[in-house]
């Protein structure tokens, strides 16, 4: 009986020590899980919730300098593609392409946002479940970035060690990352103006 009980409690032990994980640890889990995207690529899904307007969505693909999104507005749909150096954008409410080149290149993204959560919050670990970890992040005295959140809910996957969903009011609007894909096919990195054959272009280049 005491040899069970002995291996009991060093399973109990493996176990509490698996479960258990600092704020840090995790924070620390998510962006090595997260750095593939570097090479790979990767998107999201991002809702805006408006005041009054309500709820609108954006599927954000990232590789590289590339970066496309598509929106939906208001049953309105928005698409735009930058490969760094030339923009191109449809918007369907206006029927209009608009291409432009791009002179000043994008200082941050919202990728960004899981990246600047170790260094500019002091994260504390609310609850944890068999799926996920979740915290809080505020922004911590030594955040000079007047345009970062004041306060961050994020989810990670205790399974992928990936961002379920984080979520931030920024302006009024409240914002929520989710459905992040680490790896995306470069087929999908193009902007055809061809799938709007009727749209005016504008050319500002």
């Amino acid at each position: 009986m005491r040899r069970i009980l002995t291996c009991l409690a060093v399973l109990l032990g493996f176990a509490a020590a698996m479960w258990a994980q600092t704020p840090e640890e995790i924070i620390a889990r998510m962006e090595k899980a997260i750095d593939p995207a570097e090479t790979q690529g990767m998107s999201m899904v991002v809702d805006f919730k408006i005041p009054i307007l309500g709820t609108s969505s954006s599927t954000v693909f990232m590789l590289g300098e590339m970066v496309k999104s598509e929106t939906t507005i208001l049953g309105h749909k928005l698409v735009t593609f930058s490969d760094g150096t030339t923009e191109w954008e449809y918007d369907s409410h206006s029927n209009e392409l608009t291409i432009q080149s791009v002179k000043e290149k994008d200082e941050g993204s919202e990728a960004e946002m899981f990246n600047e959560i170790a260094d500019g919050y002091d994260i504390k670990l609310k609850k944890q479940t068999a799926d996920a970890w979740y915290l809080e992040c505020r922004k911590s005295k030594a955040n000079t970035d007047k345009d970062a959140p004041d306060k961050m809910e994020l989810v990670v996957s205790r399974k992928t060690d990936l961002p379920i969903s984080l979520t931030a009011r920024m302006s009024g609007v409240k914002i929520t990352l989710r459905d992040v894909v680490i790896g995306i096919s470069p087929s999908l990195m193009h902007f055809n103006p061809a799938d709007y054959p009727d749209a005016k272009v504008i050319d500002k280049r």
